[in-house]
């Protein structure tokens, strides 16, 4: 069993790690979501955030490095990412290993595999969102805002739209 103890400021997070009472133990998750920080009791408490707060930030080195230099194991580590992900909070990369299944791939690589078909079915999609937008657009006060962030999202779309038509057509 595992705890999570939610706190105001990341210093209160951090003297509470320090005091000599029995709350918290070693291994249990910190979180300060007013500071977006999410992290791990010890005497010398880290983050696993991307914002550590008062936490100690931990610098990028492999999985199992990490484990040797840290007293928490990967089951602790596992939890804090997951709760950091829980309230869509950016975790240091080095620390997303520890959630993502095995890949091939190390940390900082990210690989989407999608058919040619899916590409152009998601062009076809874009393009009918483009048109409604753009039907909905000409019924507004050119100076509304609602009028400026529809057009923003039909330069998004349009945007978007660009990149997946530069994408090479497959081998016959």
């Amino acid at each position: 069993m595992y705890r999570v103890h939610y706190f105001d400021t990341s210093e209160a997070a951090h003297d509470a790690c320090l005091d000599d009472g029995p709350c918290i133990e070693e291994g249990d998750v910190l979180a300060i979501l007013s500071e977006g920080v999410i992290g791990l009791a010890s005497t010398d408490p880290i983050a696993v955030t991307l914002d550590p707060g008062a936490l100690r930030i931990v610098r990028p080195m492999a999985m199992d490095t990490l484990l040797t230099e840290l007293v928490h194991d990967a089951c602790q580590i596992r939890r804090a990412v997951a709760i950091a992900l829980l309230h869509h909070l950016p975790v240091q990369p080095h620390f997303l290993a520890f959630v993502a299944p095995a890949l091939p791939y190390p940390y900082p690589q990210t690989v989407v595999a999608l058919s040619f078909d899916d590409i152009m079915l998601t062009i076809d999609a874009i393009d009918h969102r483009i048109t409604a937008l753009e039907r909905r657009l000409g019924t507004l006060e050119s100076d509304s805002a609602h009028a400026f962030f529809l057009q923003r999202s039909i330069d998004h779309l349009s945007a978007a739209r660009k990149r997946l038509m530069r994408h090479p057509r497959p081998p016959r």
